[in-house]
């Protein structure tokens, strides 16, 4: 109770302030810290934003746009004290206090971001974007109801924000609700249909009802961006599902050459080869690249085993079940496959 009862104080105190200075001690400090961490990550942004502050060190938007610069930095405490020097400045701007949520947040400091965006609750109390980010606080920590709450505050601001009904959507899919989820994902594409996100979980959500629609959603998704990984792996996927496994091969041929160590693609490619076409020279080859991309993929290492036991390459095979040994021990598709072996 004691420490809730100082963080609450401390957001009353932080907001309670405005138009302040900074002293030199504070400016020469925060400064000669950003000069040094300029150089460690040679970041020209942050140079840039650093001239800027010795030129003019009591702008607090200055520091606001430098915490940003951090944030994409992923120095979220270097963020965090920017957004806390830009708020002693002056404490009316509401979007000080965003970037300071958005720091505690990289740095799961859930609580803390928590009290923070209550106490402009009570501050901004028409800033949509505040009650947007405590609906996701509290989808996070699985607070359903309480996010579902926040989020209609914020599109009773502001009815327009995809972003709001996307994570809406995210709420109901959680709970079970898939007509609620999908209709929210849709009225985010009305409101933007650029949004990629939700085509995506349209795409997904009719997928897993294997209703052809789901390819309409990834269409979209991969026009508007042609690299998009999690849709190239889901269409492949997708026809695997339905029993579509020239087609899957396709896909998953195509997506190994434009998704970064696609480990699970070479997997799947395997496993068609294996189960499906009985051709066991190219599954050997799938799941060995699933092997190299990633050197503990136990299910790889197994079925790379039981592939070799086909071909009667017995050493071969009892090398990769004791792999899989090793890699969890007591692994009963292992030991089975080994004693078969004998």
């Amino acid at each position: 109770m004691k420490t809730k009862l100082v963080l609450l104080v401390w957001s009353v105190m932080i907001i309670s302030c405005s138009q302040k200075g900074l002293n030199e001690q504070e400016f020469q400090e925060q400064n000669q810290r950003s000069d040094s961490l300029s150089l460690q990550l040679n970041s020209p942004e942050l140079k840039a934003v650093n001239k800027e502050l010795v030129e003019d060190p009591n702008n607090a938007e200055l520091y606001n746009k430098r915490a940003k610069v951090y944030l994409s930095l992923k120095q979220q405490q270097e963020a965090l004290n920017d957004a806390k020097l830009a708020i002693k400045i002056d404490s009316t701007v509401a979007g000080y206090y965003l970037t300071m949520v958005d720091a505690y947040f990289m740095m799961n400091n859930t609580r803390s971001a928590k009290e923070t965006l209550l106490a402009m609750e009570r501050k901004f109390p028409d800033n949509e974007v505040a009650f947007l980010k405590l609906g996701e606080l509290y989808y996070l920590v699985k607070q359903y109801q309480e996010a579902i709450n926040y989020i209609n505050k914020s599109l009773r601001i502001d009815e327009s924000q995809a972003r709001a009904y996307h994570l809406k959507g995210n709420v109901y899919l959680e709970i079970g609700d898939t007509g609620k989820a999908t209709s929210s994902f849709q009225t985010a594409i009305e409101q933007d249909n650029a949004y990629v996100d939700a085509y995506y979980d349209l795409g997904r959500l009719y997928g897993l009802k294997k209703n052809p629609l789901a390819l309409d959603y990834y269409a979209n998704v991969l026009k508007i961006n042609p690299s998009h990984e999690q849709t190239l792996y889901a269409r492949a996927k997708f026809f695997q599902d339905l029993g579509k496994f020239d087609d899957a091969i396709r896909e998953y041929k195509s997506a190994t050459t434009r998704i970064s160590n696609c480990d699970q693609c070479y997997y799947n490619l395997g496993a068609i080869y294996l189960e499906v076409k009985k051709d066991y020279r190219p599954a050997l080859e799938a799941f060995s690249k699933a092997i190299e991309l990633n050197p503990n993929y136990l299910e790889a290492y197994f079925a790379r085993g039981f592939t070799y036991s086909r071909m009667n390459d017995v050493p071969s095979a009892r090398a990769d079940y004791n792999m899989c040994l090793k890699l969890q021990p007591n692994y009963e598709l292992a030991i089975e496959g080994l004693n078969n072996l004998n």
